[in-house]
């Protein structure tokens, strides 16, 4: 399509029955200004307002705006005139622009946020309006996302990062409270307004992710690995933030743990479902890790609040399934070889605990001890022959 340029597009919304009366608005308002208190300059205005009025005269055969914003003829005009733009002019200006506004747009927004609670009706529709804007960016992202993918990776690392230097970090730490307080209490209403074992909002990035999963395309580990590669790059970078001052870190670390605490229940949760699976790629080594830190953990606690250590071991044994110990070790015989180095380092401490059982006098322990008699008396045999 050619021919239709950006101000001839802007004329044609304008041109309606609501862009004509903002014209007329802004042009009274114009001449006023201008005009002042000189009685000369304010005749002139309005004899030009006389001028203008036919132009901007609303009539019955004029378009809404309504009409031409649902209009997809004139989308196409507007797709076509912006790249007769970006084509033909200098878009310097528009690095300037988006400058200024960052700088005073805020205090806009500040003075406007105070006071329009005074119209709380015209409030919630504004807020209506936010899904339709999000819906917007979403799919403009789609669409402004595929030719970026098809870059180098070295080149749109460059670009992001390139972009993400320019951000605010000041201004940026601010917002991420606000918006963490926001979540905060998103997820405290979330929990107080759930009808089922799933939350409202589990439900939705339930949703969400099944539409996500259901796409050819999408490789579903390579789409959850990169997710937790980014929050783990993420957490190291306030970590290093955090490093100079115990107070933060100390609250980071607590906000950590038990975000990884409430990982493992997840885990936990998902693991009966995956165990019905084949599990090649189970991370065995970052559960061997995970037991490794809870360990020297647990010491540590041991050599300075022997107190919480108690306490926490009497809740996980209480937590502990014997059962499905049980279970576990009728059939994990075939282990026995592979986890012999470990073997080697629990026994004695598995052994003394076990001098102190054999005290207990119910009917599987009175059979337990038999066994170990046996096993010692054969033992003895062995050695006198």
């Amino acid at each position: 399509m050619k021919g239709k340029t950006f101000p001839a597009v802007l004329v044609k919304l304008v041109s309606t029955k609501e862009g004509k009366g903002l014209i007329a608005n802004a042009m009274r308002e114009y001449f006023a200004q201008w005009a002042g208190k000189n009685v000369f300059k304010r005749a002139i205005a309005l004899l030009l307002l006389q001028c203008i009025k036919p132009f901007v005269k609303a009539r019955k055969k004029d378009r809404t705006m309504h009409d031409v914003l649902h209009d997809e003829s004139w989308w196409d005009d507007v797709s076509n005139s912006i790249l007769e733009v970006i084509a033909t002019h200098d878009l310097s200006i528009i690095k300037e622009c988006s400058n200024a506004i960052a700088q005073h747009a805020p205090q806009v927004v500040d003075a406007v946020a105070r006071d329009i609670w005074e119209y709380p009706a015209k409030v919630l529709m504004i807020l209506g309006c936010i899904p339709s804007f999000t819906n917007c960016i979403i799919r403009s992202a789609n669409n402004v996302l595929k030719p970026l993918n098809e870059q180098a990776p070295d080149l749109l690392a460059d670009v992001i990062l390139a972009l993400i230097k320019e951000l605010d970090a000041k201004t940026l730490g601010c917002t991420a409270n606000q918006v963490l307080e926001i979540i905060r209490k998103f997820d405290t209403g979330d929990e107080l307004i759930k009808e089922s074992v799933s939350s409202p909002f589990e439900i939705a990035v339930r949703d969400i992710m099944a539409n996500v999963f259901s796409y050819d395309g999408v490789d579903k580990q390579k789409v959850y690995q990169r997710l937790l590669s980014l929050k783990n790059k993420i957490h190291n970078g306030i970590f290093e933030a955090a490093y100079n001052n115990p107070e933060t870190l100390a609250s980071v670390m607590h906000f950590v743990m038990l975000n990884k605490l409430q990982n493992i229940a997840l885990a936990r949760k998902y693991l009966q479902e995956y165990s019905s699976q084949r599990p090649d790629d189970l991370p065995v080594e970052e559960i061997a890790q995970l037991l490794n830190t809870v360990l020297h953990y647990l010491t540590f606690l041991h050599d300075t609040h022997p107190d919480i250590l108690t306490s926490l071991v009497n809740r996980f044994s209480h937590s502990i399934d014997t059962a499905v110990i049980e279970e576990f070790l009728h059939t994990a015989d075939d282990c026995f070889v592979t986890l012999q180095p470990v073997l080697v380092k629990l026994f004695p401490f598995v052994l003394t605990c076990w001098t102190r059982l054999l005290q207990e006098e119910d009917e599987a322990m009175q059979e337990a001890r038999k066994a170990f008699a046996r096993a010692l008396l054969k033992d003895v045999e062995v050695g006198n022959a």
